[in-house]
């Protein structure tokens, strides 16, 4: 007889339910939440085991990789499709979960999550290091910009020590601010040198890919974007087709269609809002800053012409998504095409 089991994962415990083909209850309760103690008790009570699912969240991928380690067919389900079936419950408790999951898990009607390998999760967590850096960066400027506006002290684009100079310039020896300055560009130029380290380490491992580097010669997309793509899809044979790549990342139109009412409307936004950002800012350089000709740009601004600029940056960004995704199928490198004769 085969088991199915239903894991609802909390950071210190995880409840565990277990059930047979036919439905039956065989088993609830629950164990702390690590890999060795859960792959004990599955073992024990669920011999059989067919599938083990349980949701996404902040541990579900170590306790896939760990439990796919010793042999066990864990599956990872979507928390919102999950959500969708287990809102029907009349009780909202750990123990229901579990139950609702391992019912999931044996009939059949969930969506898997494709899981990342573990060196992929090792970049994407130095990409996102950086991102939160240049974050902090942008906001540190941005609240020293706004206090010496107040004194109407104002100057040009500037970053990193570019920016330090042009604030100590202004502020100078006596000003009333520069008690508050001095600790903020502390802060800065710290997060400056710790953003160098990681740059230094995003182009190393670039210069290593030669996926990656295959990627890059797509017009607006750099380092960190090829990068990015590369490490957040990870398997690219996990999508039949190039044009799924956009709904994965959320850059399609929502739809609602019902009877005769049939509404596109924004784009969904789901998936990784990293990729999606950077893929944003690649369509914005490759419209305004890529001067050599392309099929790709000649396209993108007859869009930018019909729809306007920022709708058009969307559908160029979820077009790039689609070459990106190609090339690393293919093996093959950015086609510019023939310039048009005036």
């Amino acid at each position: 007889m085969k088991h199915y089991v239903g894991l609802d994962v909390s950071q210190r415990e995880t409840a565990v339910c277990i059930v047979d083909d036919n439905g039956k209850l065989l088993f609830e309760g629950s164990v702390k939440s690590h890999p060795g103690d859960l792959a004990t008790l599955i073992r024990k009570r669920a011999p059989n085991a067919e599938r083990i699912g349980f949701e996404t969240g902040a541990m579900a991928s170590w306790l896939w990789h760990e439990l796919k380690r010793v042999g066990l067919p864990v599956v990872c389900i979507d928390a919102r499709h999950a959500k969708a079936a287990l809102s029907v419950r009349m009780n909202k408790s750990d123990q229901n979960d579990a139950r609702g999951l391992a019912e999931l898990v044996r009939v059949g009607w969930y969506r898997e999550v494709q899981v990342k390998s573990e060196r992929s999760q090792a970049i994407r967590s130095v990409l996102v290091a950086r991102s939160r850096l240049v974050g902090i960066r942008r906001d540190l400027e941005n609240q020293i910009r706004s206090m010496l506006k107040e004194y109407g002290l104002l100057f040009g684009r500037a970053i990193t020590s570019l920016f330090r100079r042009h604030v100590l310039e202004l502020v100078g020896v006596a000003h009333p601010l520069r008690s508050v300055i001095d600790p903020l560009l502390a802060i800065h130029e710290h997060v400056c040198v710790e953003q160098r380290k990681i740059d230094d380490e995003v182009r190393r491992l670039a210069k290593a890919d030669d996926t990656v580097k295959r990627l890059m010669t797509v017009p607006g997309v750099g380092v960190v974007t090829a990068l990015t793509f590369r490490h957040t899809i990870d398997d690219p044979s996990r999508f039949r087709t190039a044009t799924r790549v956009g709904a994965y990342l959320g850059l399609t139109p929502r739809r609602r269609q019902s009877g005769e009412t049939d509404l596109n409307g924004h784009v969904s936004r789901w998936g990784d809002r990293l990729l999606r950002t950077y893929l944003y800012e690649a369509a914005s350089v490759m419209l305004h800053r890529t001067k050599k000709w392309s099929t790709l740009k000649a396209w993108g601004m007859r869009l930018a012409k019909r729809i306007g600029v920022r709708k058009a940056k969307v559908a160029i960004a979820r077009k790039i998504a689609v070459i990106l995704h190609c090339i690393w199928i293919d093996g093959t490198s950015f086609e510019w095409g023939q310039p048009k004769v005036a």
